[in-house]
């Protein structure tokens, strides 16, 4: 059954807020409001590395707090979410969100436009939506631009008209043109993606079976690349359980 108003499911933990929906409830709620001119739709994806960062910098803490809707995008948030009572019904993988909502603007031909990464790694990723979705409008532009030609690419975009932007811009980069461009660029979805890029280009496997089921991503990640991954979670992964920490001592007071 479609979801009709996400504020059922919200929550507010770690100083920040979420949904608890399903991906096919945040797919049916997006595409709800989508038919109704309910827009822009910003959406934002957590993990421990945006608990960590949304604590420290003013930019993504907003971003989470003006967001339509917010996805669970880590099993270890998952998990910690439930042994904190809250009833979160599965993880919503950024990844999985995106393709989503790709399959959604192919099959009600809905505009996509992609601005960020490389330039040879969204031209590869874009070649495989493609080959994937023949028929699917799809468009995109680097990130690697002179941010004092910014308002060009905005152009750029308006000209194209989009319904769905999905940004691969570095935070808080892309939270930052988010808030600065939602209600002037003439889109209607507006997400970070990430490395959902990159798993489209191939440069990245995804993790299946016991690594997609408990909260051992991380790990995966490190495995595949220990200097890029492993580092980012030695430094941010014992921050996040200090954030988580300290919330369930304030709320056992």
């Amino acid at each position: 059954m479609a979801m009709s108003d996400n504020k059922i499911c919200l929550i507010n933990v770690w100083g920040i807020k979420f949904n608890l929906l399903s991906l096919q409830d945040f797919i049916d709620v997006i595409h709800l409001r989508l038919q109704s001119g309910r827009t822009p739709i910003h959406i934002t994806g957590i993990n421990p590395e945006t608990v960590v960062h949304a604590s420290k910098d003013k930019i993504i803490h907003q971003a989470i707090l003006e967001s339509d809707l917010v996805n669970i995008d880590n099993n270890l948030v998952l998990w910690l979410l439930r042994m904190s009572g809250y009833k979160a019904p599965e993880r919503v993988a950024t990844p999985d969100l995106f393709e989503d909502l790709i399959k959604l603007a192919n099959k009600k031909q809905y505009k996509v436009f992609v601005l960020g990464s490389k330039e040879s790694v969204l031209k590869t990723a874009l070649k495989n939506i493609k080959s994937d979705y023949p028929k699917l409008r799809i468009e995109g532009h680097h990130g690697y631009y002179d941010r004092e030609k910014e308002r060009s690419i905005v152009e750029l975009i308006n000209n194209f008209t989009p319904d769905m932007l999905f940004i691969a811009l570095p935070s808080p980069e892309k939270e930052s043109f988010i808030l600065k461009y939602k209600y002037s660029v003439k889109a209607q979805v507006f997400l970070g993606v990430g490395g959902a890029i990159d798993w489209r280009a191939g440069l990245v496997k995804r993790p299946s079976g016991i690594f997609k089921k408990l909260p051992l991503e991380g790990l995966f990640r490190s495995l595949q690349s220990p200097m890029n991954y492993g580092k980012r979670y030695l430094t941010f992964y014992p921050a996040f359980f200090k954030i988580v920490i300290k919330s369930i001592i304030r709320k056992n007071k």
